[in-house]
């Protein structure tokens, strides 16, 4: 007894002296936020090639992996297998680094060049552009007088607005542009050599990604139980399947209907022969870099490129937006699902709640990747639900919300998107006959 009470008051004393411990440091914490924030603005900028080498190597990871195997079955007919598996992932890393920076030189040279001529002519041409506009909307609506004159004042004061900007938002962001030149100087060499490094760190990230999983995965069952850990593993192999799967699959699809918009604008000649006031390229690529943000992607790019479009020609512009909602609808229902799938398992209305917080906490950025991490949020909370239904052994409710609401097996979603759940949860290899 007199065991028992020593223990219970101890006990007592450790919760006592861990809630005021915890007290004080949250109040150090709350009185010197400023300087915290320092240190860790500080912290980051010094890790930043550190980060952007594993954004870089994750991104990449997938392509690494593919070329990989490509590489290793005719290495193996000429080598034996030790060499051939070294130095296919020799390959493959370097291939997989040297086409990612190939393709975003070839997009940055395209687009750079396009957009500037682009700019240039849209503001040359804005005031005979809105002539033009005009001229073809009295020949139109010329039955409609009322009609007509609300739109001619609609039109007159967006062009009144924008001129407005050309003339002195623009050029005061030019002025303070040129006059802060040394230091818009310094920050681009900064980040030139942020990617530089960034690119050496991924290439040993890429070479190292199996032996960190496994020291990974050895560090977890060494602090866990071995229940606990097998959890941690889930969720950690859930959390790869949704980012790899989901930002892969965005680049990707956005690359397929940026071709897809080139090519369809080519054939059915939505721009005239020989006109080069518009780009089907800048236009594609308007298209295709908007379509990685979900839901309001297509939206932007749509006005964007409709507007565009508008100052130089009225008609292009409707058969543009004609061309473009088909797209947009084989995207939806076709291209976009095959690509990526339900790899979130969130419904659109969480897809539009996560755009829309995170997008007003990280920009566009936060557009990118807070659907995935929403959908990470979403699934600790459904398996914590689930998990305490259990315990109250309340099985029943979760068969009838399966039922109607079914959907794909998580494990069955990981064994296919997730290279780190391969990597830490590997398929034993079949016997050789």
């Amino acid at each position: 007894m007199e065991g028992n009470t020593i223990k219970k008051y101890l006990y007592i004393a450790v919760c006592a002296f861990g809630v005021v411990a915890a007290s004080i440091l949250f109040f150090f914490f709350i009185y010197k936020i400023d300087h915290i924030g320092k240190v860790l603005s500080g912290v980051t900028a010094a890790m930043m090639p550190f980060i952007i080498g594993a954004i870089l190597a994750y991104i990449i990871c997938p392509l690494c992996n593919i070329l990989e195997r490509g590489f290793t079955k005719p290495l193996k007919k000429i080598m034996n297998e030790e060499r051939a598996n070294k130095l296919a992932m020799t390959l493959s890393v370097f291939s997989g680094i040297i086409i990612a920076v190939v393709a975003v030189y070839m997009i940055l040279m395209i687009l750079i060049p396009q957009l500037i001529d682009s700019v240039v002519r849209i503001v040359q041409l804005l005031p005979s552009g809105a002539d033009n506009i005009m001229a073809w909307l009295n020949e139109k609506l010329s039955s409609n007088e009322e009609l007509l004159k609300y739109v001619q004042d609609i039109l007159g004061k967006a062009y009144t607005a924008l001129a407005d900007w050309l003339d002195n938002s623009l050029l005061d962001t030019v002025n303070k542009f040129a006059t802060g030149l040394s230091t818009g100087v310094i920050s681009m060499l900064s980040l030139i050599m942020n990617v530089f490094v960034g690119i050496i760190v991924a290439i040993y990230l890429l070479f190292s990604r199996k032996r960190l999983a496994k020291q990974a995965k050895l560090i977890i069952y060494s602090i866990f139980k071995k229940k606990n850990a097998d959890f941690i593993i889930d969720e950690i192999k859930y959390i790869d399947k949704v980012f790899s799967g989901f930002i892969n699959g965005k680049i990707l699809d956005a690359v397929v209907i940026a071709l897809i918009c080139y090519l369809g604008m080519m054939v059915f000649k939505l721009f005239n022969p020989g006109d080069e006031t518009m780009s089907e390229v800048l236009v594609a690529v308007i298209v295709g870099i908007f379509n990685v943000i979900p839901f309001f992607g297509w939206y932007i790019a749509w006005g964007l490129a409709a507007i565009l479009i508008l100052i130089v020609n009225p008609v292009q512009c409707i058969y543009f937006v004609i061309f473009n909602f088909i797209l947009q609808q084989l995207d939806g229902n076709v291209i976009g699902p095959k690509i990526i799938g339900n790899t979130t398992g969130i419904s659109s209305l969480w897809v539009l709640f996560a755009i829309l917080l995170f997008g007003d906490i990280w920009g566009f950025a936060g557009m990118l990747i807070g659907v995935p991490i929403f959908a990470v949020i979403y699934h600790g909370i459904k398996r914590a639900v689930y998990i305490k239904l259990k315990k109250n052994k309340l099985e029943n409710m979760i068969d009838e919300y399966e039922a109607e609401y079914p959907n794909k097996s998580d494990e069955e979603d990981i064994e296919e998107a997730s290279w780190l759940g391969r990597v830490l949860n590997p398929k034993p290899k079949k016997a050789s006959k």
